[in-house]
């Protein structure tokens, strides 16, 4: 029922966009000087109020292109051609007009005057080729605009109030100058700080993927990414800023930075201190620079399954704490250039950390046992942690020919860490009576050093589709810590007296290292004109060693815990074998295949003189369909499987203990798992009414998953294992929906999900199922111009959990929250905004009290100084002061609240200074 309801939903807000559309358009593209038809011509229908794209298509090979179901209205026909002039032809439909254009003839840009051509190419929006191109001066910004601000003008494109871009529906995640990165890819940096009016176009593209751009195969991996196109005079410049931000309760949040950017030779330095959880600005922008990504070849701990992986947004020195009091200082260098004709390329990152956090937390929860016995927990926590690194990363480009590519890439980074933590934990009965109560006292250090690369060559051949690459990558990891743990454990029988107690004295001796070498080859062959081929070996060998010393030292003598302690030595060898047939049409393309993987593995125990061996055999298939159902709509369906091996930690028949309530040994005996994924689905943009819509439906299974076991004595000790069980699966499904109406300066949008899971784990002997389903709904809508921007973001969850064994009351819980935002310009260049957040947890069957918090902030800002480089902003947080570090759970058989430490209401006076421009004057134009 549930799916037909999305079905029903997704087909109804398609339907819109079709009604009362009759019209149609078709013709012939042709050459007037050859007199041949002119295949793949591209082929424009504008609105002719403001130039937004109402249809593209390309002409057949026959020249011919048609549209139908158009609306009544004034159009532009463009149509280009590579070294033809654009067509241009004004154009006007009723509802029913049914238009032949017949033999439209092109000329040559060469037998026109200057002038025409000129013209002809200072057109607001056009197509070349996949690219949507936007030319800048013709949308009008305000003088001193940056380039956020001008990708608010261009229709298709939104920009919000944290600067993330969405282009087409899609969220733009890269954004480039002149095709290159600037300072990295991070979108924020080069929409910020660059200006205006330094912009020649703005083109709109899908990126694909590193390994299908090398061998043409689609994998379906497609980046919607930006490309600001400079004007001459704008491509050697500088930008600057500085934010210096202070206020009540010794808040502080400082930044910097200064960059040089001169033809391809980019130069940076930047600093940032805070003591907020909202990151400086500059932090944020700064954050991914680092060398260029390659996929890397990773093996699990056992060296059983290897995927492949590239970067992650963030660099992976990026410190960000889910609660507590911040103290987050960062340093850092950038250098990129290319020379020798641009043949060369040479990047590097440098950066210094030293992030501190203070957190106090306390939780309460309560579980109910396979024989109706019900637990009650508290515990109270205060953690202080340190982390302090350096690291260092780069890459070397060489374009050795046309066809021909090197790269090297490197990383190197140390990271030393404390930490100390104080604990009490209890447990007690429905009747209120105690039973147990550890208090535990942690004071940790360590370090760890890491080394990674990756050299890449890479060649594409004549023939199309025929490419070849080969990558090298060498790891090295060491790590050491030393922790003290005290432990001091009470119990108590069913009445509540004291029965006795335990006290434990660890002194944790932990070191480690890892050394790897990796290969791989891939290969890529077009066997027909739409069937092509990938294929790839890849080798990857693993040495590591793993010592923990576990020491008693109650008595003040150190003395070795056999049971808890190992020294273990892991050796692997991984092969792989992979290959993919794809079968690619106009627009319709299906690509399936299977990576075989198998791993000889080796765990010795050097204490006991034992050793545990396994082969394992691994078996991936995977299945991509994709059709394009237009320029603008398309449908994927994709399936994959995948094994899952166990971890050293699952595997290892050595107790691991922190706690003498929380224990953990491993299970020898554990098998791997099986996932089943499977997938479809839906995206349209219609840029003719600024509408987009997509839907997915997602189902996956697991046999043989690894599963907990747990056992749980009278003193709610837990004792936990690992055990191979099926019934592990789950569903999910969206439907997302946004409409722009740009003459009414509003945007709205609908977001529908839902999730359910179904997981299965043993407690007491005893299987219990447990199934959670969740279900969102989130609104969104924003009116905006030059002077005011409004929003209004209601949303809602409502979740349900149940389990095999019992519950504790009905499982569900409701919230529902309400953000309203408004930013007005006032006079005197002075911004005003206030964001009011309502969160509603109402009371259910295990909490029975509200839970309601109104979180009330404001700013005010005014610019001052030649292109309003200087910024005095006054920042109020939770005026009302109802912010609280809390969360809560209902489940099948478990309900849990917790709370953290959080910044408090503060007051916050800025400024901020930024500063760019060019080394050359802009030339203004006549």
């Amino acid at each position: 029922m549930l799916k037909k309801f999305f079905i029903y939903i997704l087909f109804t807000l398609f339907s819109f966009t079709v009604l009362a559309q009759r019209a149609s358009i078709k013709g012939i593209v042709a050459d007037t000087l050859e007199k041949k038809v002119l295949e793949n011509s591209s082929v424009l229908l504008l609105r002719s109020a403001d130039s937004i794209l109402v249809r593209t298509v390309r002409a057949d090979k026959e020249g011919r292109f048609e549209w139908s179901n158009l609306a009544k209205g004034d159009y532009k026909l463009l149509i280009s051609y590579p070294k033809m002039a654009d067509y241009v032809r004004n154009l006007r439909l009723s509802e029913n007009t049914v238009l032949d254009l017949g033999r439209i003839n092109m000329e040559l840009k060469s037998k026109l005057l200057n002038e025409v051509v000129i013209a002809a190419t200072k057109n607001a929006v056009r197509m070349r080729g996949d690219t949507l191109v936007f030319q800048a001066d013709s949308f009008a910004v305000r003088t001193n605009a940056n380039v956020q601000e001008l990708l608010k003008r261009l229709p298709g494109i939104n920009v919000d109030k944290n600067g993330t871009i969405k282009a087409q529906g899609k969220e733009v995640k890269t954004v480039l100058v002149d095709g290159d990165e600037f300072f990295g890819d991070d979108p924020l940096l080069a929409t910020k700080y660059l200006k205006a009016n330094a912009v020649d176009e703005v083109q709109v593209y899908d990126r694909k993927s590193k390994t299908a751009e090398l061998t043409g195969i689609d994998d379906g991996i497609k980046n919607k990414t930006i490309n600001i196109k400079l004007k001459e005079n704008a491509r050697n410049g500088y930008l600057s800023t500085l934010d210096a931000n202070a206020g009540s309760s010794n808040f502080q949040d400082y930044g910097g930075m200064m960059g040089i950017f001169k033809n391809k030779l980019k130069t940076a330095i930047f600093g940032t201190y805070s003591t907020l959880d909202n990151e400086s600005k500059i932090n944020n922008s700064m954050r991914k620079l680092k060398g260029e990504e390659y996929d890397q070849i990773e093996v699990g701990d056992d060296g059983s399954s290897i995927m492949y992986s590239s970067g992650g947004d963030d660099d992976d020195d990026y410190y960000s704490s889910t609660g507590g009091l911040p103290s987050n200082l960062n340093l850092g260098a950038h250098f990129s250039d290319k020379f020798y004709s641009n043949k060369m390329g040479l990047k590097l990152n440098f950066k210094v950390f030293d992030n501190k956090n203070t957190n106090i937390k306390t939780s309460n929860s309560q579980e109910l046992l396979p024989d109706g016995k019900r637990f009650f927990s508290q515990g109270k926590t205060d953690d202080r942690s340190k982390v302090t690194g350096e690291n260092i990363r780069g890459t070397y480009n060489y374009h050795i020919d046309s066809l021909s590519t090197l790269k090297i890439s490197f990383g190197l980074k140390k990271n030393r860490n404390y930490t100390e933590s104080g604990t009490i934990n209890g447990s007690s009965s429905e009747t209120g009576q105690i039973i147990s109560q550890n208090n535990q006292s942690n004071i940790g250090n360590g370090f760890s050093d890491t080394f990674n690369g990756n050299i890449n060559w890479s060649r594409r051949f004549k023939k199309k589709g025929r490419a070849l690459s080969i990558d090298i990558q060498p790891e090295n990891l060491n790590n050491k810590g030393l922790e003290r743990s005290l432990n001091h454990t009470e119990y108590y029988d069913n009445n509540g007296n004291w029965n006795r107690s335990e006290d434990i004295n660890l002194i944790k001796n932990n070191s480690g290292t890892q050394n790897s070498i990796g290969t791989r080859i891939s290969y890529a062959e077009t066997l027909t004109k739409r069937w092509s081929l990938e294929a790839g070996y890849t080798f990857k060998t693993i040495s590591s060693s793993s010592n923990r010393l576990v020491q008693n030292y109650t008595t003040g003598i150190k003395t070795k815990i056999d049971s808890l302690s190992n020294d273990f030595k892991f050796i692997n060898f991984s092969n792989i074998g992979k290959m993919i047939f794809q079968y690619k049409a106009k627009n319709f393309s299906i690509s399936s295949g299977l990576e075989a993987t198998i791993t000889t593995f080796e765990l010795k125990d050097l204490d006991l003189g034992s050793n545990f061996q396994r082969k394992y055999l691994n078996l991936s298939p995977r299945t991509n369909l994709y059709y394009k159902l237009s320029n603008n709509t398309s449908l994927a369906v994709n399936y994959n499987g995948f094994t899952q091996q166990p971890s050293i930690e699952q595997i290892q028949p050595v107790r691991q203990i922190n706690n003498p309530l929380f224990q953990v040994i491993g299970n020898p005996l554990l098998r791997p798992s099986f996932t089943n994924n499977f997938g479809v689905s839906y995206n349209s943009f219609l840029m003719n009414s600024d509408q987009y819509i997509s839907g997915y439906l997602n189902y996956g299974f697991t046999n043989n998953a690894i599963a907990n076991s747990e056992n749980v004595d009278e003193f709610n000790k837990r004792i936990s294992s690992f055990v191979n069980l099926d019934g592990n699966n789950s569903l999910s499904g969206n439907v997302y929906y946004s409409k722009g109406f740009s003459k009414l300066h509003f945007r709205m949008g609908l977001d529908m999900s839902f999730y359910r899971s179904n997981n299965i784990a043993i407690i007491n002997a005893v299987k219990n199922r447990t199934a959670n389903t969740q279900y969102n709904v989130k609104g969104s809508f924003n009116y905006y111009t030059s002077k005011v921007d409004v929003s209004y973001s209601p949303s809602a969850t409502i979740m349900y959990g149940k389990s095999s064994i019992g519950g504790i009351n009905d499982g569900k819980s409701i919230t529902h929250n309400h953000e309203f935002s408004g930013t007005v310009q006032l006079p005197y260049r002075t911004e005003f905004n206030s964001t009011v957040s309502v969160s509603l947890r109402p009371a259910n069957a295990s909490f029975g009290q509200d839970l309601n918090v109104v979180i009330w902030n404001s700013y005010l800002a005014m610019k001052m100084g030649k292109g309003e480089a200087l910024e005095l902003k006054l920042t109020v947080t939770d005026i009302l002061n109802q912010k609280i570090g809390y969360n809560r759970f209902v489940g099948g058989n478990v309900i849990s609240e917790n709370t953290f430490s959080y910044i408090p209401r503060y007051v916050l006076f800025g400024v901020s200074w930024n500063l760019s421009g060019n080394f050359t004057k802009t030339v203004v134009n006549p």
